[in-house]
């Protein structure tokens, strides 16, 4: 009985955001078996991640996200969620034509999957120019204290694996997550995210940088709403510019115009 439940309010829940989504056209487009062969093979790949329609449908709505960010950025990005990067290796095994008429047809280009380390960029600036996207689509302030959801997105949905985006020291950070999707170990602040970063790299303009910092002195000098996450439960951490970090720089693949 039990089992029936959960599977109904899946079911609703998996209608319910293929019809709310802004994405509602293109997810409506997503070839017809994707999800089954993504349900079939991807946990060869994403060790644990769950399987279900619900997981499944929030996970490609964060890849078509991340689509809309490299359109309108124009610069290579790199992708924040492994969730969403599972629907994404599926697609390209899948269905590797269909993916780049789609890419074609809803974002106005061919969008090309590369692993990081052949992106010919720190990964850090990738995701640099995600963030900048990100947040211009959900229009959020571009030089403020804020995770867009596409970043929050593995943390959302638990991915095994995955990274837990949040605020920490009035800054984007990460931590990496455990098998069970949960957020442990050091808090990451990867140099490229933070406010004065985007400005220096050219991605925010002066007058939204003094626009962040005027809100951040009239808040006390705190760092705003956002404190309190989950990311700020840990220490410190770092990541240098240079996209070494480790283990882990808060993103694996990325994605460029063609």
């Amino acid at each position: 009985m039990m089992n029936l439940l959960r599977n109904k309010i899946n079911e609703i829940s998996t209608e319910w955001l293929y019809h709310g989504s802004k994405y509602r056209k293109p997810l409506a487009d997503l070839p017809p078996k994707l999800f089954t062969y993504w349900q079939r093979t991807a946990a060869f790949e994403f060790k644990g991640i769950p399987q279900d329609a619900f997981f499944f449908a929030r996970a490609a709505e964060g890849l078509l996200m991340f689509f809309d960010c490299v359109a309108r950025s124009g610069k290579q990005c790199g992708l924040p969620s492994k969730a969403a990067d599972s629907v994404w290796h599926a697609w390209v095994r899948f269905a590797p034509e269909h993916l780049a008429r789609f890419c074609l047809t809803h974002f106005g280009r061919t969008i090309a999957h590369t692993e990081g380390s052949d992106m010919g960029l720190p990964m850090n600036q990738a995701l640099a120019h995600t963030l900048v996207a990100a947040r211009e689509l959900e229009g959020l302030p571009v030089a403020g204290l804020n995770v867009p959801k596409l970043f929050s997105l593995d943390r959302r949905v638990r991915m095994p694996e995955g990274y837990a985006y949040s605020l920490s020291q009035g800054q984007v950070a990460y931590r990496d997550m455990d098998a069970k999707g949960r957020g442990t170990g050091e808090v990451h602040l990867p140099d490229g995210l933070s406010s004065a970063a985007l400005l220096g790299a050219g991605l925010v303009s002066i007058d939204a940088y003094r626009k962040y910092q005027n809100e951040t002195n009239a808040n006390g000098g705190g760092c705003g709403s956002g404190c309190g996450s989950s990311a700020s439960d840990g220490g410190g951490g770092g990541c240098d510019g240079g996209g070494g970090c480790g283990s882990s720089c808060g993103g694996g693949c990325g994605g460029g115009c063609g």
